[in-house]
């Protein structure tokens, strides 16, 4: 019988230019733009990072079509871990920071499969508008 724990993994997914060691701060402290900003203000907190347990939820979020060089952060989050009320899946969590532990590079191929997911998401959300 072994002891080893448990690790949970964390990952944010966003561009490039942060380093191992680095924090990632919430977009009112670094001065970033936030989903807030685009809709999604009473979901998404200006003053928290969001972290998920799920790289390819991270991956995602990374390959934004405003992310120029999008990467996935693997993370350690700080402060008090909080369930992220816009994700019923339960895999994303929002904190007061988070420490970068490794950068994960997103190859060209999944950058181009993510976003074409996400113009198929927003145009069948439009059409279900209508």
């Amino acid at each position: 019988m072994t002891n080893a724990k448990s690790v949970t993994r964390y990952f944010h997914g966003s561009n490039r230019g942060l380093k191992v060691g680095e924090y990632i701060l919430p977009p009112l402290v670094a001065g970033r733009d936030s989903l807030a900003n685009h809709g999604a203000h009473k979901v998404c907190r200006k003053d928290r990072v969001y972290v998920s347990v799920a790289q390819t939820d991270a991956q995602g979020f990374a390959c934004r079509s405003e992310n120029k060089d999008p990467v996935v952060y693997e993370v350690e989050p700080e402060g008090e871990l909080e369930a992220d009320p816009d994700c019923a899946s339960g895999v994303s969590f929002a904190c007061e920071k988070a420490k970068i532990v490794a950068v994960h590079k997103i190859s060209g191929k999944n950058i181009k499969k993510a976003r074409k997911e996400i113009l198929a998401r927003l145009h069948r959300n439009a059409k279900e508008a209508r």
